[in-house]
């Protein structure tokens, strides 16, 4: 039997079935609102196929549309969130490819000598930390300059002129080279009478008419001291690394690599995520080895295990080993393949030799794993390379996303090596900060000859090889704003030198943005998702006070950070 539907209900079904028809037509569904929509600024991408937009919809921790306003408006319902821009400047969320993030976040509880120059302050500030911490059983810092003492290197005695009852340990900047006060030498044994190290692992510094240290310590000469120093608890860790991540917020950065860690911190992020705690996102690297044999297969496949472990982990992830090819400049333990300007009996050593480093390259590359490699002097660079370069003959066809960090010398004939190979030049632009103590020591151990191809930007980006830009905090301010009014200038803040030193390696703003974004995802393989401002990648924003295309470029240091985003999640305000 037929039911009889009434005229009114017939109308309202037509209605659905017309609206339905239309939004089919239009594409389907009505689209759910965005939680988050960004707007009334500029907006620069990243994204080739489209730098600048007008306006960016979030929903949950994804970008969901990018475009113009227009474009956008439809996605902004009643609880959407809206960020006025105000002529303001949005990026991708600054990823800074090379850190030390937990010796960073750890130190920031610790003796701060950073841009100190002066002996009397250095003293002032161990004194201040040692009367404000009685409880502490040794001073522990960082941050001195070797420009700050006559023939590079400090001496013990200066130490116990500020703290003579407790072991003080400071280590220079770069991290390479440490200050002992005698407390410290007398803990760990260190006297004349301690044997020399093997040239490669390090020197412990000695007056030459005695033979008794003199409280500088070189690369792992160290070791004997660093084997007693307290070590912080679990909590104590995670309660620095979030310190750490509220400032990384604060600088817009929401993505790391670190250079340096291994398991144990992996598994110090991986507690933060689960809290829900975690507000940067991390790679983490493991160190290797110093020799072939102690390379097993039983370290490879813990390495391999922990990247399995966290493969679709936006917040965690492993799968890099990190080799130390050589030291550093300022102590003449970089390798060169020419004598040292300051010191022509020295090219410094590496810390492998070619076959060994080769042998455990090769290794580590048929694992599937990613490789970094500390590489400051021009030998170590060519060795380095020479070694990637094997692997990749040997399998080729693989992606890989292989780096050499710091690059600060390379010769001329290296640099198209990078391009050529698809290896990434790791580099860190404040680290070439012209000031006074840089040109005092680096260049003139360097020596004018190699200069022009110092920290070469340029050359090495004009030749194909991809920039990954970072800080190497805790070796320099994690703040990279800093680092991008360095990329493009190469003069410190008061302007010197006039027109920059060593102009010609200057890079671009564009270059410079993309080297601390987009790249840095590409080095782990995660492009795909982050560094870019893309629809369906993670919402991970900033924006900044000032429109950083629009001011000169000498303020691009001093543009603020208004607001940061990490997976659609505000993890910081200015002023709040």
């Amino acid at each position: 039997m037929r039911k009889t539907v009434p005229f009114g209900l017939r109308l309202r079904c037509l209605c659905v079935v017309a609206a339905a028809a239309f939004l089919s037509a239009c594409g389907g569904a009505a689209e759910p609102a965005a939680d988050l929509v960004l707007k009334g600024g500029r907006i620069y991408t990243v994204d080739p196929a489209r730098p600048w937009v007008e306006a960016v919809a979030v929903r949950g921790d994804r970008i969901v549309k990018v475009g113009s306003e227009a474009d956008v408006h439809p996605l902004e319902g009643p609880q959407t969130r809206i960020v006025d821009l105000k002529e303001r400047l949005a990026l991708p969320g600054i990823i800074d490819g090379h850190t030390h993030f937990l010796d960073g976040s750890i130190g920031l509880d610790q003796v701060d000598l950073t841009g100190v120059t002066a002996l009397p302050e250095i003293q002032e500030r161990v004194r201040t930390y040692a009367r404000e911490h009685p409880d502490e059983p040794w001073i522990l810092g960082f941050g001195w300059l070797y420009s700050t003492f006559p023939g590079g290197l400090p001496n013990a005695s200066d130490l116990d002129a500020a703290e003579k009852n407790r072991p003080v340990f400071l280590y220079a900047y770069d991290g390479h080279t440490s200050w002992a006060n005698s407390a410290a030498l007398r803990a760990a044994g260190i006297d004349a009478r301690t044997p020399p190290l093997p040239v490669a692992q390090g020197e412990i510094v000695r007056d030459s008419k005695t033979g008794a240290p003199t409280g500088a310590l070189k690369e792992g000469a160290a070791g004997p001291i660093e084997r007693l120093l307290p070590k912080p608890s679990r909590d104590r860790k995670l309660a620095a690394l979030e310190k750490g991540m509220r400032l990384a917020a604060s600088l817009g950065v929401t993505s790391v690599v670190n250079c340096s860690g291994g398991a144990d911190e992996i598994d110090l992020y991986d507690e933060l995520r689960r809290r829900g705690a975690a507000t940067l996102r991390t790679a983490t690297a493991f160190p290797m080895p110093d020799s072939p044999a102690e390379l097993t297969d039983a370290t490879i496949a813990k390495i391999v295990a922990v990247r399995d472990a966290h493969v679709d982990d936006r917040f965690v992830r492993g799968g890099i080993v990190k080799f130390f090819a050589d030291g550093v400049v300022e102590s003449n333990t970089a390798a060169m393949l020419a004598p040292y300007a300051n010191n022509p009996a020295v090219r410094g050593t590496p810390h492998y030799d070619a076959r060994q480093l080769e042998a455990m390259v090769r290794k580590v590359d048929q694992a599937g794993l990613q490789i970094f490699i500390h590489a400051i002097g021009d030998a170590a660079v060519r060795m380095s390379l020479d070694a990637l370069e094997t692997a990749i003959r040997e399998r080729p066809g693989r992606q890989r996303r292989n780096r050499l960090e710091h690059i600060e010398v390379i010769d001329p004939a290296d640099v198209p090596r990078f391009g050529a190979l698809g290896i990434m030049a790791s580099m860190q632009p404040l680290h070439a900060y012209p000031e006074p103590s840089f040109n005092d020591v680096w260049s003139t151990n360097v020596g004018p000859a190699r200069v022009a191809y110092a920290f070469a930007w340029n050359s090495i980006a004009t030749a194909g090889g991809r920039l990954v830009f970072g800080s190497d905090w805790p070796v320099v301010t994690l703040d990279p704003r800093p680092g991008f009014r360095n990329a493009v200038l190469r003069q410190d803040t008061d302007g010197t030198p006039p027109g920059g030193w060593i102009p010609s390696q200057r890079v671009t703003l564009e270059q410079t943005i993309a080297a601390y974004t987009i790249a840095g995802a590409f080095s782990t393989g995660e492009e795909d998702v982050k560094g870019s401002i893309t629809e369906g990648k993670l919402a991970d924003l900033v924006i900044f006070s000032d429109d950083l295309f629009r001011i000169k470029p000498e303020d691009l240091h001093v543009a603020k950070v208004d607001l940061t985003i990490v997976g659609g999640r505000e993890v910081y305000r200015r002023g709040e």
